[in-house]
């Protein structure tokens, strides 16, 4: 009663210890789904603050090539004022020089007619004392009045054509005054479209940082947790070893008092015939001796010889083994440590393999399936290969059933697709409570 009391505690005891162990796989499941969301959360607010960010570039480039288009247009613009004061100043001169000529002319005029009867060149002519000298008088007066008008209509002229070259500088002036105030109209909405695209990345950076923070203490709870589970299932792993000892342990009791038995039996039966000789403590030391020296080790002792066939080929085949997923695929993250963003790392404990539709796991050895089970909407299997274990997650379907047996690249489960549409496989390799680099093992 005392035995059945211990065992009934014992199994107890374990029963709750494995609910417990379910509870807190849950738990984990939970929040890597939970931290699988955030991250791709943060993978589109980073993209969107990126397209932002670009967007900024693009706009702080335009600003620079209108900085430097006004720029330009300013230099112009002072080197058209240089240009209208230098004109301004030749027609200023010219003026000058135009009322130097006509008062020139007006006085040569009544020079030329001393008498009101000279009023005219012809009477000027004609008071001459000869002939010939009429005619010189004629020919210079005619000559002065001609080189001194021909003299003011030139001078008209270019006073007319500075006049006009200063009006369609002064029109260019203006227009480009017009396409300066544009393009600083154009500069100010600029510089406004810049402060707004500047304050949406200074926000969605802000919430990513926020993200990362959350992943950040998603993280340290499922690192927590993730030991925990690992405590829990070594103390189960101590118990089962010890109960395998203590079963062990009766057996070979139980050995010994059969042998002694036997040996008084032999003994009982030799006193007899031979009037007694004691050989059975000889005989018992040497079968003892055989037990010890048949010892097994103890990470073995529990193995059958199946068991050890399975480990070796496994060893055996370490880099070769099939790839736990069907059809193209690509390592989305790999074993130990990962870089989700800055300042922010998992502890993966296994391999990711993101796959395409129809994607689907197979088992990477021959082995049992020892266990199926159901977390988080998504199914997992693991399948013993002696004392080597692999786990599948992530399955959507499964067409296995538990005691299975399985060989290499059969087919268990179909992969699930995740709330981004990703076909994610998680496969971790163990060799019991110690967690293999997948990637040592599984060939390309």
């Amino acid at each position: 009663m005392l035995l059945l009391a211990l065992a009934m505690a014992c199994a107890t005891s374990a029963v709750a210890q494995t609910k417990q162990i379910s509870k807190l796989k849950k738990q984990r499941s939970q929040l890597e789904q939970g931290i699988k969301r955030q991250q791709g959360k943060l993978l589109q607010t980073r993209h969107e603050a990126g397209k932002k960010q670009q967007s900024v570039d693009f706009m702080e480039v335009q600003l620079g090539e209108r900085l430097r288009y006004i720029h330009q247009l300013e230099g112009e613009m002072d080197s058209l004022e240089r240009h209208i004061d230098t004109l301004t100043a030749h027609v200023a001169l010219l003026d000058t020089q135009l009322n130097e000529r006509r008062e020139k002319y007006k006085r040569s005029l009544r020079l030329s007619r001393p008498s009101a009867s000279l009023r005219n060149p012809l009477l000027f002519a004609l008071t001459a004392n000869t002939f010939p000298q009429a005619w010189r008088r004629l020919r210079y007066a005619r000559e002065y009045a001609a080189a001194q008008r021909d003299l003011g209509l030139r001078v008209m002229q270019k006073q007319d054509q500075l006049r006009s070259a200063r009006s369609r500088l002064l029109d260019a002036k203006h227009e480009r005054s017009g396409t300066v105030q544009e393009i600083i109209r154009q500069r100010q909405r600029l510089t406004s479209s810049h402060a707004v695209a500047s304050a949406n990345v200074a926000e969605l950076r802000k919430q990513a940082k926020a993200i990362e923070r959350d992943v950040a203490e998603q993280s340290k709870k499922l690192n927590a947790l993730n030991k925990r589970i690992d405590e829990l299932v070594q103390i189960e792993i101590e118990k089962a070893r010890k109960r395998a000892e203590a079963e062990a342990r009766r057996k070979r009791e139980a050995e010994e008092r059969r042998r002694r038995e036997q040996q008084a039996a032999r003994a009982a039966r030799s006193k007899k015939s031979r009037g007694g000789s004691d050989r059975g403590s000889s005989a018992g030391k040497s079968d003892v001796g055989k037990g010890s020296a048949g010892r097994e080790r103890s990470s073995d002792r529990w193995l059958t010889s199946e068991d050890r066939k399975l480990n070796g080929s496994m060893e055996q085949n370490r880099g070769r083994l099939p790839v736990p997923i069907t059809g193209p695929y690509r390592l989305y993250r790999r074993f130990g440590l990962n870089r989700i963003a800055p300042g922010v790392t998992l502890d993966n404990k296994g391999v990711h393999y993101m796959g395409q539709d129809g994607a689907r796991a197979r088992s990477v050895w021959d082995g049992e399936v020892s266990a199926i089970f159901e977390m988080a909407g998504s199914k997992h299997v693991l399948v013993r290969h002696g004392s080597y274990i692999s786990v599948y997650s992530g399955l959507s379907s499964v067409i296995v059933h538990k005691g299975q047996h399985v060989k290499a690249r059969d087919i268990i489960g179909t992969v699930a697709s995740d709330d981004q549409g990703q076909r994610l496989l998680q496969f971790q390799l163990r060799r019991e409570t110690a967690k293999l680099n997948p990637e040592v093992w599984v060939g390309r």
